[in-house]
């Protein structure tokens, strides 16, 4: 029984205005043993014959014959199955994996195969030594010559150990020489195989063709036999086994480490697509996770980069404890004496007739060389200035104070002395974040074991609660204004009649603060002198003696609103909200009292936060679009460059199964290693470039792990749109594609 035969088989090309013949009407035979040369002039049709009854082109009429079973129903992946089992291919252009060596061409037939892999490469060698190529088994193919091409392909075709071999134009391309070289391979190897050859020079295959084929428009118009030869029965044919996953990655890193050039290019591409996203995606994070959050007024000078930390039971901190605050993950620097920050005041730097406010205090350690202009601290009296204050230069003698320091003393002329001391400008940090760094030696001094007064925040709740007062009398409030000299009762209420003094009253005075709390204070014994009539608004005024007396009295009932006691608190030093955070969780908070001050949460904090998840959400997915387009356009005309490849890789008998797992592993495998090597550069620079290393802080295992995967499937979906494109075609119709371009 013939192994292929064909009835009135017909192919037609279609173009977009006309529909050309192929071959019409073909009537053919082919068995095991023959060596069949077809001939015919350009056009003839015996090229499609070739691609038709080798599957690698469709028909369109009549019925194709395999082993006595039609084909006319045959699928893609049967077709596939047929060209991987029984069919190796020679051509004209060689069809040869150029990026790869003549070894790694022959290889890629015997794992197409399913060849056992332990002896793969012991029988690719034989195979290279049997057409004469071992000396340049490693070169790349193509810096052979052509017939050294041809020869490679043979050997890929030898390796599939298949019983049909068909060769289109196989001396097209070469030298007499190497032409005859190639024909008497064919014929060395034909032996007991179906060898089908296509030829314009009959005169070169005529010494070992048992069969003549000449076709004329399309038709069939000699079919001669020229010698006897064995028929053969076919044994067992090798089946192509399914590419195992590591089949496949070998095969990716071998298609990726093919082009360098190319390799290099793409991976640069990637590591700026993932660079560019991860620190959008990373400032969106820090965005979401610090909206929303507001200074505590208990604390003002402290910053996100500090955290305090006092024991529940007031007592000091041992040795043992400072050394396990240093080794926590997220702090850099840990200070006993966290009084020398001054975090409960608000600061004001001044020199000559400059001034400004501070927003905190900070260690200089947290500086580095390239955040300032000039030097950071090291004496006691040196500090480093934000450049938002542009009026002061290095150099500059400035005086660090807790209020304006012109506050008149209570009751008497003169100024208070708020100053903290006088230093030295020795560095501006560039960053404008209106902090003043102290050197390490003055943060390690002992704290003076004395009570500080705020005298701002004093005078501030005195005057506020010296013109709040009232008292209530006959149900009517009666608001008291500051002091009167010489009056000569405690309390004189205005009004119009005649006058009645009342002498020891006892009288509930009360008065609203800043907070709107009530404060309230009962005396006994008070003088009050009260008219006829009160007025519809009524108010009266103090002497300043009582007045004197009743204020220092409210005074004393608020004296922890305006008074600093010295605590036995540290002070820890981190990178930001996220370090901060993390050291929260890491203490416990059974022993200590943890204060975050700029870490408090304020009144729209959830709502804020809810809002700019979903803003997030949408940028980054508009964001990742567009990147998408530009990689998807390059990435695609660098696919495109490999159609062939791809092509010859389904005439040998790769199926579009493994050859579409293959595109998307290698794309997936692109992307994973771009963003490995990315998230380690960022980490290298975040070491010495700070705003690095803030977008970075927020990023969390599950922060790389969404990423990864995002990146992953960003990855298999571009392999996915040129799978689509890839199988749209047949394999001839890609061959000739890439030909013509």
């Amino acid at each position: 029984m013939s192994m292929i035969k064909l009835e009135n088989v017909s192919k037609y090309y279609k173009s977009e205005d006309t529909v050309s013949v192929g071959m019409k009407k073909i009537n053919l035979e082919f068995s095991l043993g023959e060596f069949v040369a077809v001939t015919g002039e350009s056009g003839s049709g015996k090229s499609t014959l070739l691609n038709v009854i080798s599957g690698l082109d469709g028909y369109e009429d009549g019925e194709l014959f395999l082993f006595g079973e039609e084909t006319s129903h045959y699928t893609i992946a049967d077709w596939e199955k047929y060209r991987g089992t029984y069919v190796g291919f020679v051509f004209q252009n060689y069809n040869i994996i150029d990026s790869y060596t003549v070894l790694q061409n022959v290889l890629l037939a015997l794992e197409i195969q399913g060849y056992d892999p332990k002896l793969r490469k012991q029988r690719a060698l034989e195979l290279i030594e049997e057409v004469g190529l071992t000396s340049h088994k490693n070169h790349k193919a193509s810096k052979l010559s052509g017939g050294q091409k041809q020869r490679a392909v043979i050997a890929r075709a030898l390796a599939k150990d298949c019983p049909v071999i068909v060769a289109d134009e196989p001396t097209g391309n070469l030298d007499s020489v190497s032409g005859a070289q190639v024909l008497k391979l064919l014929h060395n190897i034909s032996k007991g195989k179906l060898v089908v050859v296509v030829t314009h020079a009959y005169e070169q295959v005529q010494d070992y063709a048992t069969r003549k084929i000449k076709m004329h428009d399309g038709e069939v118009v000699e079919d001669k036999k020229i010698k006897k030869y064995d028929e053969v029965v076919l044994k067992d044919v090798p089946q192509p086994a399914k590419m195992s996953f590591l089949t496949l990655f070998r095969f990716a890193v071998r298609n990726l480490l093919a082009t360098p050039k190319k390799l290099i290019f793409l991976m640069l591409m990637q590591i700026l697509v993932v660079a560019v996203f991860t620190l959008v995606y990373t400032n969106q994070i820090s965005n979401i996770r610090e909206i929303g959050l507001e200074q505590s007024q208990v604390y003002p000078s402290v910053p996100d980069t500090r955290l305090l930390i006092e024991k529940r039971d007031g007592t000091e901190f041992t040795t043992t404890e400072i050394t396990y605050f240093e080794n926590l993950r997220k702090v850099n620097y840990v200070y006993e004496n966290a009084m020398n920050f001054y975090n409960q005041n608000d600061l004001n730097i001044q020199s000559n007739y400059n001034y400004g406010n501070l927003q905190g205090t900070d260690t200089a350690l947290s500086l580095s060389v390239k955040d300032i202009e000039g030097d950071l601290p090291v004496l006691a009296n040196e500090v480093v200035i934000s450049a938002y204050y542009d009026s002061f230069s290095i150099g500059d003698t400035i005086i660090l104070s807790y209020g304006s320091g012109y506050f008149g003393e209570i009751g008497g002329d003169g100024a208070v002395d708020t100053t903290l001391g006088t230093f030295k400008v020795v560095g501006i940090d560039k960053q404008e974040r209106r902090i003043i760094y102290f050197s390490d030696e003055y943060l390690k001094t002992e704290f003076p074991d004395q009570v500080l007064i705020d005298y701002e925040k004093y005078y501030e709740l005195y005057n506020n609660l010296q013109w709040s007062m009232y008292i209530t009398y006959l149900a009517t409030p009666v608001y008291l204004e500051p002091a009167r000299e010489n009056q000569t009762v405690d309390i004189e209420i205005k009004g119009e009649g005649v006058r009645t003094t009342l002498n020891n009253q006892t009288l509930t005075f009360s008065s609203r603060n800043y907070n709107d709390d009530i404060i309230s204070q009962i005396v006994t014994g008070v003088s009050i002198s009260v008219p006829g009539t009160l007025e519809e608004y009524a108010s009266g005024t103090l002497s300043d003696e009582f007045s004197a007396d009743l204020m220092a009295s409210f005074m004393d009932m608020v004296e922890d609103e305006y008074t600093i006691t010295p605590s036995n608190m540290i002070s820890l030093s981190v990178d930001g909200y996220y370090g901060g955070n993390q050291v929260i969780k890491s203490v416990d908070s059974s022993v200590y009292k943890v204060y975050y001050p700029s870490n408090i949460s304020g009144f729209l904090r959830e709502f804020l936060v809810f809002f700019a998840s979903l803003m997030a959400l949408v940028f980054l997915s508009l964001f990742g679009m567009f990147l998408y387009s530009i990689v998807h356009a390059v990435t695609r005309n660098v696919m495109n460059a490999r159609k062939k490849d791809f092509a010859i890789f389904r005439s040998i008998g790769a199926s579009k199964t493994s050859l579409a797992r293959l595109v998307v592993l290698e794309q997936v495998m692109m992307s994973t290693t771009g963003f490995i090597i990315t998230i380690i550069l960022m980490r290298i620079l975040s070491r010495n470039v700070g705003f690095i290393k803030l977008s970075i802080q927020y990023m969390e295992n599950k922060d790389y792990a969404i990423l990864l995967a995002a990146f992953m499937l960003f990855g298999a979906w571009l392999g996915l749109r040129f799978n689509k494109k890839v199988f749209k075609q047949s394999v001839i119709e890609t061959l000739s594609a890439s030909r013509e371009e």
